[in-house]
C-alpha cells in the first residue's frame, strides 16, 4: 500500500482552518490588517523582531539608539489592543500546532526513547 503523506498534510491544513484556535487567530489578524495604525505598527514590530534575530545569530549587539527605538515600539504594541489580541490568539494557535507536531512525530520520539533505554 502506497501512502501519499502530503495528501494527509494538505487535509490537515484544511481542517486546521476550521478549528476555533485558527478562526480566532484569523479574526484577530484581520482586525489588525483592517486598522492602518495597527497594521503599520505590527509590520514595524515584525521587522524589529527579524533584525533582533539576525543580530543574535551574528552575535552583534544593538546600539543604544536601536534599543530605545525597539523599546518604544514594544511599548506601543503593548498599548494596542488589536495587536495584543492577535499575539494572544497566535500563542493559542501555536500551542495547538505544537501539540499536533508532538502527535505527528510521536513514532520518532518513541523510537529514540526505546533506543535510549536499551
Amino acid at each position: 500500500m502506497s501512502v501519499n503523506i502530503y495528501d494527509n498534510a494538505n487535509e490537515m491544513a484544511k481542517v486546521l482552518t476550521q478549528t476555533e484556535q485558527y478562526t480566532a487567530w484569523e479574526e484577530a489578524f484581520n482586525a489588525v490588517q483592517a486598522d492602518e495604525k495597527s497594521k503599520d505598527l505590527f509590520k514595524k514590530f515584525q521587522s524589529i523582531q527579524m533584525t533582533v534575530q539576525q543580530m543574535m545569530q551574528a552575535q552583534q549587539t544593538p546600539s543604544e539608539e536601536q534599543e530605545k527605538e525597539w523599546d518604544a515600539v514594544a511599548k506601543d504594541v503593548q498599548a494596542n489592543d488589536k495587536i495584543k489580541a492577535l499575539m494572544a490568539a497566535e500563542q493559542v494557535l501555536n500551542t495547538l500546532l505544537g501539540e499536533i507536531n508532538d502527535i505527528v512525530t510521536k513514532p520518532v520520539s518513541e523510537s529514540y526513547a526505546a533506543a535510549h533505554k536499551a
